[in-house]
Order: structure tokens, then sequence, then C-alpha cells
């Protein structure tokens, strides 16, 4: 079977993590639209190209450019078997604009505020790769992320921004899983990373 799944859920659901395992367990890539970027940039493309000047100038990534992107990434070879995103699309915006393709599920990760509050507020982000990790595993600021570059703490990782991102999803991303109706199955993200992933699986059946 084919899996085109579009795995959403609160800032501190665990996200991250639960695509990486996904993508193994299916053999199917996993991405973010941040990764994307990054990478799209790095290779010279004309669209990286065009990228980076808008980020150097200030300014945000239109949400046509942002599909235009992602529907070039979804014609590489190694979706023909489905693929993974993480936290895409965020509000009806980006929603309307990924109109090339129809997601087989929307699995959403549910975390109570409280609890997204206590992930983030320990969280620790690459600086090189982007990957998220926490000091709950015993990390700290400075320490080397497996790609040999530095864990740091995001400045908007403050209870205050977090309280405002929460509020962002609630607002724009609830409306946007609200429109992809029978697709949508909602997974209790509370307990062991095995735990939440075991229900992930459950889900897809």
């Amino acid at each position: 079977m084919s899996y085109k799944i579009l795995l959403m859920g609160p800032q501190g659901s665990g996200k991250g993590t639960q695509a990486e395992k996904l993508s193994e367990r299916l053999g199917i890539p996993a991405f973010g639209m941040g990764q994307l970027l990054r990478d799209e940039i790095a290779s010279g493309s004309d669209l990286g190209l065009k990228f980076s000047g808008i980020l150097k100038a200030g300014e945000l990534v239109s949400d046509e450019d942002a599909a235009e992107m992602l529907k070039r990434r979804l014609a590489k070879s190694d979706t023909q078997n489905g693929y993974i995103l993480d936290g895409y699309p965020r509000n009806m915006s980006q929603y309307e604009a990924f109109n090339f393709d129809i997601p087989t599920h929307v699995l959403v990760i549910d975390v109570p505020r409280a609890e997204s509050l206590k992930r983030l507020g320990g969280r620790l982000t690459c600086r090189g790769c982007g990957k998220v990790a926490s000091i709950h595993d015993g990390l700290k600021v400075g320490d080397l992320c497996p790609c040999g570059s530095a864990w740091y703490q995001r400045e908007d990782d403050t209870p205050e921004a977090i309280t405002r991102r929460l509020e962002i999803y609630e607002h724009d991303t609830m409306p946007v899983v609200e429109n992809y109706g029978k697709l949508v199955a909602h997974v209790d993200g509370l307990g062991s990373i095995e735990e939440v992933f075991a229900r992930l699986l459950t889900a897809l059946e």
C-alpha cells in the first residue's frame, strides 16, 4: 500500500521523532518544510537561489513557492510508495496551495497544552541538521549532535513564545485538520515514544 501521510500535532507533540520512526518502518521518506527549504537552498537550484534571496532580505517564502518546492520533492523516485509530511499544511492558505496531491492518512498527535509547555521548555535544536532533542535526554547546550554540529536552545522556546505558537496551531492548523474529514485519525501523544508509535501504526491499519 502507498502511504501518503500528513503528520500533524501541536509543537512538542513529538511529530519529528515519530515521522522518523514511521519512515524507517514503512520505507518511505519523511520531511518537513523547513528541512526542504534548507535542502533546496543548499542545492543551488533556481528555486533555492530565489529562496536564499528572499530570506536574506528578511522576507518569508510564499505559500505558492513553498508548494512548488514540495511538488518537486514529491516528484522524486523515492516517494513512489508514499511519504510522510511533518507539520504541513499549517494553515488554510497552505492547504489551498497543496492542491497537487491527496493524502491517504492525516494522523494528529494530541497532547495537552501543559505537556507541550513542559516538553518545549527543555527542547534543544541542532544548528546543523535541525533535529530536535531534549535536556530530559541528558543533553545540554553546546553538546554535539551526531551530525557534528552543536545543540542550542531557540529563543522562541520561552513559555510566552510557546504559548503563542500553540494558540496559532489551535487557530490556524486545526481548521486544516477538520477539512480532511474522514482521513483524520487522532492519536494520544502521552506516554513513551514506543507507545505513541504503536498507536500511530494501529491508526494506519
